[in-house]
């Protein structure tokens, strides 16, 4: 048997494609999307309503499973559709948890 032949014997073999990112995502804490109070919407809502494109912004929010933090700037504010665009991943307001603004570099 040549080299080459014994030698891709062993390499990894992914006979189920995807199956080891579906393994990492089950072994993740999941955590319960939190109730907004009143005072925290409105806040929120006033917040939002002053952002402009271009903003840098850091934001928390509720991403299907869990809480994420990321930071970046406005790329769109769409207020008919209630969301905010930021870094290429768009978030809907009601997923928002705290939005911090940061000073331009």
């Amino acid at each position: 048997m040549s080299d080459i032949k014994r030698a891709c014997q062993f390499l990894p073999f992914d006979g189920l494609s995807g199956y080891g990112t579906l393994l990492a995502e089950t072994g993740r804490e999941r955590e319960e999307k939190r109730q907004v109070s009143e005072d925290r919407a409105a806040v929120l809502d006033q917040m939002t309503g002053l952002l402009k494109k271009k903003d840098r912004l850091e934001v928390v929010f509720y991403d299907r499973d869990c809480y994420r933090r990321i930071e970046g700037t406005v790329e769109m504010v769409d207020r008919i559709g209630r969301k905010l665009c930021l870094e290429g991943r768009k978030i809907p307001f009601e997923d928002v948890w705290e939005i911090h603004r940061k000073k331009r570099p």
